[in-house]
């Protein structure tokens, strides 16, 4: 049985949002709860990369490739058994656990890293030595290479999956997104 790991990516600056936007409010639950329970409805133990309360970027700022060079540098000095990662940014707050449950099985079929076309979050990605390899080389002293997720997709001959419903994957940077957002999350029994 694969050992799928599911990973929050809650590091940003969130700069353009103006405050954290892992601490938005999606009705009763912030939005690092939220992503936290989609993952775990799925059966996957959750690790956040960054925030208040993850695991700190071995290197910060370098976005979410750091994030997920972190965790498997981690994962390799503790000798944590994961095979793959589902990697889900915490500023998505329309994400299903069908959409999430559908890279799962296509990534689990294929044994490559997988995300949605034209959105390379949220992603499946296999953790195996290409991947360490990869990323090694991307963050080694004076590397050139681009440390972007897109990049990462292309290295490992990731499949892009046709998407059928772009709302669900529409992630918010800014207050008037998250604004235009709210009506589609907001339910009635606020308390």
């Amino acid at each position: 049985m694969s050992s799928c790991h599911g990973l929050i990516l809650a590091g940003g600056l969130s700069t353009r949002m103006g405050t954290d936007k892992a601490q938005l409010r999606r009705n009763q639950q912030t939005m690092l709860e939220y992503t936290e329970s989609l993952l775990q409805s799925l059966g996957l133990d959750v690790l956040v990369s960054g925030g208040d309360v993850g695991i700190p970027d071995v290197v910060p700022q370098l976005g979410p490739l750091g994030g997920v060079y972190t965790l498997v540098n981690k994962c390799q000095v503790e000798g944590l058994l994961v095979d793959a990662l589902l990697i889900v940014p915490v500023d998505m707050p329309l994400l299903t656990p069908a959409v999430l449950q559908h890279l799962i099985r296509r990534g689990e079929t294929s044994k490559s890293a997988v995300c949605y076309e034209d959105c390379y979050l949220p992603l499946y990605l296999p953790v195996n030595a290409v991947l360490s390899n990869y990323l090694e080389a991307v963050f080694a002293e004076g590397s050139t290479m681009p440390r972007s997720v897109k990049k990462l997709l292309t290295a490992l001959n990731g499949v892009q999956l046709p998407v059928t419903e772009p709302e669900l994957l529409v992630n918010t940077n800014t207050p008037e997104e998250w604004l235009s957002i709210k009506p589609l999350i907001e339910t009635d029994d606020a308390e």
